[in-house]
């Protein structure tokens, strides 16, 4: 066998190593970022087989040197406010009218840390007295998690599109930041998987943040990954994802507030059935001769019906043949937005970006010419506002890549 097929072997071996660690998409993984890893190990002297071989242990030295070189860790300092505007207005609140005495937030892929910290400050600042706050910090990536400990952070941790809601830091020299201490006490950071459930030792949450993590997963990791969320809530408790993450909510969850807030909340258990309804008092009957039975009537195929379709053989793995629907869907109904959004998304999934981006600049342009609060119907109405702020979403993360 030549050494080129050979290195072709090593290449191929590393993604799907990649994949099964990070549950990331094929098309999520750098094959720049993968290509290097290798070739450098190849450069030292080292052979295929043995790459191949040191590749069948997904915890080795060379597995951990791809993970470092694929995972993405575009974070800053009180990134998306209106979230953290939610915190403090609808969670925080929450949580203290159930009783909670000990407010708990967990930052799900937190990277370098500065989200885990903007969580704790921004608790820190909204509880009443008398309750305490804890805050864990989960990434995959151990060199980004140490470089979190440290605290100290330069201006690309600091951006104008996240203001300062809250105290967190101090200046220090050359343009740094250190956070203050009563942040760092309250935090603390952990190796984590969102692939598997996390360890019971951490117990629930009240507010988890997993944002512009599941971007990058398969659909089968992103509904694991999710289930794990879910259960690490309390009940009562809210989690916040990233704009383009999901389309509807998560399995036992429900959403709350606006659309592209992506927050949702894990519904508290029902105390007691709801009464039965009062029957009325009994009145003279008068004999009415029935009406006849109306006529069915056959609905005719709908944007709606078509969208809901593909949906169904989404679901049931059939992306191709729901790819194909929602291309005869927009052939008909050229301007209906959910389906330009569900068939961009999907282009993106099989590695056609291109067409993911022109789909994503028409639904930006088309949701840019209605109202903000003007009501999609969808399977699920959702306001135009929704559908610019995904689309932008998702054009920016594509030009950061």
């Amino acid at each position: 066998m030549s050494s080129q097929v050979e290195s072709l072997q090593v290449l191929a071996r590393a993604r799907e190593v990649v994949a099964s660690c990070t549950g990331f998409r094929d098309t999520a993984i750098s094959p720049t970022a993968v290509d290097r890893v290798v070739r450098a190990e190849l450069a030292r002297g080292r052979s295929p087989s043995e790459l191949m071989a040191e590749l069948q242990r997904p915890n080795g030295p060379l597995a951990r040197a791809l993970l470092d070189a694929v995972l993405v860790g575009e974070t800053y300092f009180f990134r998306h406010p209106e979230q953290f505007r939610f915190l403090a207005a609808e969670a925080v609140p929450s949580a203290l009218r159930r009783g909670s005495l000990h407010v708990r937030g967990w930052s799900a892929g937190c990277a370098s840390g500065e989200e885990t910290y903007s969580i704790a400050a921004c608790l820190l600042n909204t509880v009443t007295p008398g309750v305490t706050v804890e805050v864990l910090g989960t990434d995959l990536h151990e060199g980004r998690l140490e470089y979190a400990r440290r605290g100290t952070y330069g201006n690309w941790s600091r951006r104008e599109a996240g203001p300062l809601l809250y105290p967190l830091y101090q200046e220090i020299a050359d343009s740094r930041v250190s956070v203050n201490d009563s942040v760092r006490a309250v935090t603390r950071f952990a190796q984590g998987n969102l692939l598997e459930p996390l360890a019971g030792v951490y117990g629930q949450f009240d507010v988890i943040f997993c944002r512009n993590v599941l971007t990058y997963f398969s659909p089968e990791a992103v509904q694991t990954a999710l289930g794990h969320l879910a259960r690490a809530l309390v009940p009562g408790g809210h989690i916040l994802l990233g704009t383009v993450e999901v389309d509807h909510p998560p399995e036992g969850l429900v959403r709350v507030g606006p659309p592209e807030l992506q927050a949702f909340r894990r519904p508290l258990p029902n105390s007691a059935p709801p009464p039965r309804p009062t029957p009325p008092p009994e009145v003279a009957r008068v004999p009415v001769r029935p009406a006849p039975p109306p006529e069915p009537v056959r609905p005719p195929v709908s944007a709606v019906s078509l969208h809901t379709d593909a949906l169904q053989r989404i679901e049931g793995g059939d992306e191709k043949g729901a790819a194909l629907t929602l291309e005869q869907l927009l052939e008909r109904f050229r301007d209906y937005l959910p389906g330009m959004l569900e068939l961009a998304l999907l282009r993106e999934r099989a590695g056609s970006r291109e067409a993911a981006f022109a789909l994503m600049h028409a639904v930006r342009d088309s949701a840019a010419k209605l109202p903000p609060d003007q009501i999609i119907e969808g399977p699920e109405p959702l306001p135009a506002r929704f559908y610019r702020a995904s689309a932008d979403a998702f054009l920016t993360l594509g030009s950061i890549e």
